[in-house]
This record gives C-alpha cells, structure tokens and sequence, in this order.
C-alpha cells in the first residue's frame, strides 16, 4: 500500500534554535501556516538547557550558529540523547553533514515552506528513518 502524501499531518509542537528574530519569526509564520504549534524561540544552547523542564515540544528545528557560538550541534546532540528528534536549518550544509549524528534531516536556508513541511513530518514516530542521521537528500 503506498502512502498518501495528502495525509493530514496532526499538530506537532516545535521549538526552534535561532538567535535571529526575524528567521525565527518567518519561521514561526510557516510552522502556524501548517497547523502545528510553534512553542517559541530560543537563541543559544545555554537558554535551551535552562528552560528545558519547562517546554513541551515534540521536535526542534536547530541552526548551527546560536548567539553563545557554534553550539547548534551541541544542542541537536543534547536534545537527541532526551529523546527530542531535531532537524538543522542552516546555509551550513557541510557544518551539519559533520553532526549528521545529532540530527534527523538538514533544511537549507533561506527556508521554504514546502521543504519544512516535509522535513517536518520526520518528527513523527512513524516516519522517522530507522538509521539516524542527516543527509543532504532527505
């Protein structure tokens, strides 16, 4: 039986690593423009690892530079080992293809609704892949 790429998709709660506010509201305007949830924006690993216990998120879209440096690889691999799938949305292909480890899937900037749309849908359960890791063609 092949799967139906029309199949609604259920709300999902998304959190996403950015420290510039204006991708990050760009982004959030996309996320709410498919139904899910944007639950906020953090902009650096350390305010992530602080406000943790206080956030409900079923996935984190990551970008590889935050505002305390180069951690977005960190925090992709912080939030993996807590069970928290995370996707890299970076114009650092090559950066993110190094922690393809700590990350499901890589979206390019700037971000297209269609390719969010896709990528996102990794966080569900049912279609994450059985090996994890990024790839440049998921």
């Amino acid at each position: 039986m092949s799967e139906n790429i029309s199949t609604p998709v259920p709300p999902m709660r998304i959190l996403y690593l950015e420290d510039n506010p204006l991708i990050a509201f760009h982004v959030e305007q996309m996320i709410e423009d498919l139904g899910h949830v944007f639950v906020g924006a953090l902009d650096s690993f350390d305010e992530l690892q602080k406000r943790f216990a206080s956030l409900e998120f079923d996935g984190a879209l990551v970008d590889i530079d935050l505002a305390d440096g180069a951690t977005g690889p960190a925090a992709a691999a912080w939030l993996n080992e807590r069970g928290i799938p995370s996707i890299f949305v970076t114009g650092q292909k090559q950066v993110a293809a190094e922690h393809g480890d700590a990350s499901l899937a890589v979206i390019a900037k700037p971000v297209s609704s269609v390719e969010l749309a896709e990528k996102i849908q990794l966080f569900l359960p049912a279609h994450r892949p059985a090996v994890s890791g990024c790839a440049s063609d998921r």
